[in-house]
């Protein structure tokens, strides 16, 4: 079982106590005050900070390595290129061994996506940017992508997978 995980954008911390629970040790990074306050006091011995992801890794993290870094729902503010570069960020700070793991709005294809957005009609949220695994594959070698639902999926990327 890992013994440290990051998660970006945990927000109430509804998944990172159930591994805190699990004695495992948590850190994460969330934008907003009051999430954190919430979160802290379901958790009181995790390490949680406030940062703004899309400004990049935290410099207070720079020395520090996990086993897992997880982000649901949250990677979706970053295009395509911001979302390279920071995976890139992201396998800096994995133990050997480490692994990113990116569940969120996301598609196999982007006709599979084009297609949920015309099904969704005006409920599409056209200021989000949902993941698409081939696209995302062109840059990451031997990513993965496990697909959760129609619309829905979880991309993992092992250390060292972002092609040079």
């Amino acid at each position: 079982m890992p013994g440290k995980i990051l998660d970006i954008g945990f927000g109430t911390g509804v998944l990172l106590k159930k591994l805190y629970d699990d004695g495992i040790s948590v850190w994460g990074i969330d934008f907003s005050p009051e999430m954190i306050k919430i979160a802290q006091r379901k958790m009181p011995k995790a390490r949680l900070m406030e940062y703004d992801f899309s400004r990049g890794f935290p410099p207070e993290l720079e020395n520090e390595k996990f086993d897992f870094i997880i982000c649901t729902y949250a990677i979706h503010h970053l295009t395509d290129a911001e979302k390279i570069k920071f995976i890139g960020l992201l396998q800096d700070h994995l133990n050997d061994n480490g692994e990113i793991l990116l569940g969120d709005v996301a598609f196999e294809t982007r006709e599979e996506l084009l297609k949920c957005k015309t099904e969704s009609g005006d409920d599409w949220d056209d200021e989000e940017i949902y993941m698409v695994a081939d696209t995302l594959s062109k840059e990451i070698a031997g990513m993965r992508f496990v697909k959760i639902s129609h619309c829905s999926g979880v991309v993992r990327i092992e250390k060292g997978a972002l092609q040079a």
